[in-house]
């Protein structure tokens, strides 16, 4: 009995042990046209798509022009059991408003328990406002996280070209249409622990970001998951999507969707656009 018992107790440690290493391998999304290998003119393609990507939403420099950005967006993770979201409600409505091209920002809750409540994120410190309008400068990692993250989307296909690592990645088809793939990174084309790998795919019409296949380097190693945006209006010269979905995997295979992103307004300058 002891013997069985031994056994039994070994194969359950091989398999955690295997486990344990799935979970902690880097994912590779990058597609298979960039794992044969990249050319320098690869990387120069990459850098005319990002250009091309750029213009098509407005150009960089028009972009940063504006200083600031502001929205209003209803974050919905449908009925979020295990609370991944990590919100006061399941459907968190916030305004933000973003200093371009940095993660300096100030996010407002319009419901659940914190109503009103202002946070925001100052050269890499994270406050919160009293009610006298005043900075109370204090750690809240939670709150830190959900400023740079959602910042970060925001202004996310002028804050890519911050990646070091930016080469063409081929073609892919999804729902029957193809798009020029861009692949974006930190550290190194190959996996790695510390940086994400994102996949952006390129309407070849219009060069407009419209799937987005990316890791989740912070959370689970092994995880990839796809964005895909819709609804693209114009707000004082800058092109934006109102919705952005969430889906689990890549574009190309089953996407249950599970959370989603909508914009109820976006400003630039004073010009302010509504849903």
């Amino acid at each position: 009995m002891k013997k069985k018992w031994k056994i039994v107790l070994g194969i359950l440690s091989i398999l955690a042990l295997v486990a344990a290493g799935f979970i902690n391998t880097p994912v590779d999304i990058r597609p298979p046209y960039l794992k044969r290998g990249a050319s320098e003119a690869d990387y120069a393609k990459g850098q005319q798509l990002m250009e091309a990507m750029q213009n098509a939403y407005g150009g960089k420099d028009h972009w940063l022009a504006q200083q600031t950005g502001s929205f209003a967006q209803e974050a919905d993770w449908y009925e979020d059991k295990l609370g991944v979201a990590g919100w006061d409600t399941t459907l968190q409505q916030f305004q933000m408003t973003s200093v371009l091209g940095t993660d300096n920002s100030e996010l407002t809750l319009l419901n659940g328990p914190c109503k009103g409540q202002p946070w925001g994120v100052q050269d890499g410190k994270t406050y919160q406002k009293n009610t006298d309008n005043q900075q109370i400068f204090l750690p809240n990692d939670q709150y830190q996280h959900k400023l740079i993250f959602k910042n970060y989307w925001f202004q996310f296909p002028f804050r890519i070209s911050e990646a070091p690592i930016v080469v063409y990645a081929g073609e892919a088809t999804v729902d029957g249409e193809t798009y020029d793939l861009l692949f974006a990174s930190w550290g190194s084309e190959t996996p790695n622990r510390d940086y994400d790998q994102y996949v952006l795919y390129l309407d070849q019409e219009t060069r407009q970001l419209e799937w987005l296949h990316f890791t989740l380097r912070d959370i689970f190693k092994f995880m990839h998951t796809t964005a895909h945006f819709t609804d693209f209006r114009s707000v004082n010269g800058v092109v934006v999507p109102f919705n952005q979905y969430v889906t689990s995997w890549s574009p190309e295979g089953k996407r249950p969707k599970f959370h989603e992103n909508r914009y109820q307004w976006r400003q630039f300058g004073k010009e302010r656009v509504e849903r």
